[in-house]
């Protein structure tokens, strides 16, 4: 037989079937035809419930069902032509699928990129103009090809300017390195603007192995278009220095419709209450909360904000809100507007949150943080276990976010970097201040992190939105960067790493054995002696802004923002001075010899340096935000009076630590005089425990006595 025979097509019996999703398919088929994107580039089409498929969503694709599958026909062999090097050129960078889908995306790879980076989740990357800087999720193709040819510094190559999805098609060395230069640093990697996309931290002990993972060249771990979840390598690892690979999983956000009915009933609660008094409480809210708590990044949050405020989840705006109400009256002009319930709006934040944990995410987190500070109802004396089990939600919430780890060296927008470090160690300072409310040990151990230092520039990131979107909710003077506010959270954060060596040194059940059993006592105690001199030293040190002025430097009538931050430091003096003391028994008051009688002039001292600063206090810095621990640091202080009281040797020591008492409670009273429901729970349960001892314990002394 000479020549090819033509085959006629085999015609087959059309039978149609319904299928879930777009057309009929063939006799026979038991699958759901794929979309056109997915037919077009020969790839599975995983649809979990209905469409949009797998594929369309992670890339922001049209998932439509309306092309027809081509009849499948035998034609007449042809003889394979050689390719001259222009048509083979030509056949490698447009192809056929790319042509004709002016939907497909572009794929390309970053110099340094990992293998596995191209097949992973991440936000959008997005092309930026020097004038704006503004992300942007898509640009259109006449945009792209002029951006790439202004880069290039002439026009496209006139094979390719006729048609601009031939663009889109093109994936040589050569066309990936001009489009690399139009990326920044900043949209790059982010695991926090990935939409639709949250990210977990493997751990050392995870399900897979770091190490393992880090050798794997291309993913073998899911290879049906990312069905349920996929891994992300951030950092490679160093075994030289010590430093191991980090992965993130990156998973779906596909929560049952029960959750997310409970988010949008929250959302809608949260705005019903505050009504068209958003935009006041979120001014308010930068004006009091953040200068001392600067968890938030200000631009982002502002912009989210003017842009689309239900943008923000529930439970940070909840919170934010919640926060903000308890300063309505700090504005005059605001004297009419209706009260707004901060039990309502935290009540609804924390329905949202417990949706949320699910798939946390960085605002996750700052919710987390800012629930734990709603003000204490009035008849409350004790601080609740519930704070302590909040804090623990927030330390396990930034566990699995990763915070943990030191993000200088991943592949990660510069923001998200700084923003990370900021969180993990407002995360680090809750776990240690409020875990001395209730004397428990803090859950953040000194070797479970290696996240480094603060410093003033991490500080200060996205602090200045003066001329940005969002910038005029909040008053001229907080849209500009704060020196002070920076300084301040810096202080802060200092002040606790030396409050976590004093628990580590004095507060453990081996400390407190050890120094019953008067076993390492000199090796205890110069620990315990060199945190003392460290905290004199940071107090030394402070610079002028963060001090507090005379009543004749005074002014202004604002709240004082420092108080909150001196109290601290004198409630980190009296740990380590009961540390230093231990133990306080009736043997070691006879003792001259104990450490208790040893120290006690010291106490003294440091009891009538806070004398001092209470006295200082005008009855409007009460109105300042001060951070939850400050009650527990109140009650902490006065409880110190009452031990320097009973742990006296001498007469003279016992009137002046009763004088020292009765000050702290005449001061305590007055600021109780000009207090609200704002304010009067920060104040109230110290002095309640003031007036209980002159009414109470000092009373069965003079009766023990006459016995």
């Amino acid at each position: 037989m000479s020549g090819a025979t033509s085959l006629e097509p085999i015609n087959r019996r059309q039978i149609r079937l319904d299928t879930q999703f777009g057309g009929a398919r063939q006799s026979r088929s038991r699958k759901n035809r794929p979309c056109d994107i997915c037919r077009n580039r020969k790839t599975a089409c995983v649809i979990a419930v209905e469409p949009p498929c797998r594929l369309c969503t992670s890339r922001g694709l049209e998932c439509s069902f309306s092309s027809k599958p081509k009849p499948k026909t035998r034609s007449n062999p042809q003889p394979i032509q050689p390719k001259t090097p222009v048509d083979r050129g030509r056949s490698e960078s447009l192809s056929p699928s790319s042509l004709q889908q002016p939907g497909a995306s572009i794929e390309y790879d970053l110099p340094g990129a990992s293998p596995q980076e191209s097949r992973f989740p991440v936000a959008s990357r997005s092309l930026y103009k020097e004038s704006d800087r503004r992300r942007r999720d898509h640009l259109p193709l006449n945009q792209l090809a002029a951006a790439a040819s202004q880069i290039e510094g002439n026009s496209l190559d006139s094979t390719y300017s006729s048609d601009a999805s031939a663009l889109i098609a093109t994936r040589d060395r050569d066309r990936n390195r001009r489009l690399s230069l139009l990326l920044t640093d900043d949209t790059e990697h982010s695991l926090e603007d990935s939409k639709d996309f949250t990210a977990h931290f493997i751990g050392l002990s995870g399900e897979q192995d770091t190490n393992g993972l880090a050798s794997v060249r291309y993913n073998v771990l899911n290879e049906t278009n990312f069905v349920d979840f996929n891994v992300r390598q951030v950092y490679p690892g160093d075994l030289g220095r010590g430093i191991a690979p980090i992965h993130f999983t990156i998973l779906h956000d596909n929560f049952p419709e029960r959750d997310q009915r409970a988010k949008r009933l929250a959302s809608d609660a949260i705005e019903r209450h505050v009504g068209v008094h958003g935009d006041v409480l979120v001014k308010l809210y930068f004006k009091f909360v953040h200068p001392i708590l600067p968890i938030l990044s200000k631009s982002r949050t502002l912009k989210s904000y003017a842009t689309n405020k239900l943008d923000i989840p529930a439970s940070l705006r909840g919170a934010v809100y919640g926060l903000a109400c308890a300063f309505l009256t700090q504005d005059p002009t605001l004297k009419d507007v209706p009260p707004i319930s901060q039990a309502v709006l935290f009540e609804h934040a924390h329905a949202a949150v417990n949706r949320e944990l699910d798939s946390p995410k960085l605002s996750t987190l700052q919710a987390c943080l800012l629930i734990l500070h709603q003000q204490p109802e009035v008849n409350a004396t004790t601080e609740s276990p519930r704070l302590w089990a909040l804090a623990c939600q927030a330390t396990a919430c930034a566990q699995s976010l990763g915070l943990h780890q030191d993000p200088l060296s991943w592949k990660m927008a510069p923001w998200e970097k700084k923003l990370r470090k900021k969180l993990w160690w407002a995360v680090y300072l809750t776990d240690r201040w409020t875990s001395i409310c209730h004397g428990s040990t803090p859950h953040i151990l000194d070797d479970s992190f290696d996240t480094s230092d603060l410093d003033v520039e991490d500080l200060s990131c996205d602090e200045n939105v003066t001329g940005l979107l969002g910038c005029n909710i909040v008053s001229d003077e907080d849209q500009r960067l704060s020196l002070t506010q920076s300084l301040r959270f810096l202080e802060l954060v200092r002040l606790t790493r030396l409050l976590g060596a004093a628990l580590k040194h004095g507060f453990t059940l081996q400390s407190y054995s050890d120094a019953a059993r008067r076993v390492d006592l000199l090796a205890r105690d110069t620990s315990l002696l060199r945190i003392w001199n460290g905290l004199n030293t940071r107090l030394s040190l402070l610079p002028k802004s963060l001090l507090i002025p005379t009543p004749e430097t005074y002014r202004n009538q604002s709240p004082q923002l420092n108080c909150s931050l001196h109290l601290g430091f004198f409630v980190a003096k009296f740990l380590v001075l009961r540390a230093l003391m231990s133990p306080a028994t009736s043997a070691a008051k006879s003792d001259p010899t104990s450490n208790l009688r040893l120290h006690f002039n010291l106490a003294m001292l440091a009891g009538e340096q806070l004398i001092d600063f209470v006295a200082h206090m005008r009855s409007i810095d009460i109105y300042a935000f001060w951070p939850r621990q400050s009650r527990s640091n109140f009650i902490i202080a006065g409880n110190f009076f009452i031990y320097l009281f009973f742990n006296a040797s001498t007469e003279e020591q016992v009137a002046k630590a009763h004088e020292m008492l009765q000050r702290y409670r005449d001061l305590l009273r007055s600021l109780a005089k000009s207090a609200d429901w704002s304010t009067i729970g920060l104040i109230r349960p110290s002095l309640l425990r003031t007036e209980s001892f002159f009414y109470g314990a000092a009373e069965g002394i003079r009766i023990t006595g006459q016995k």
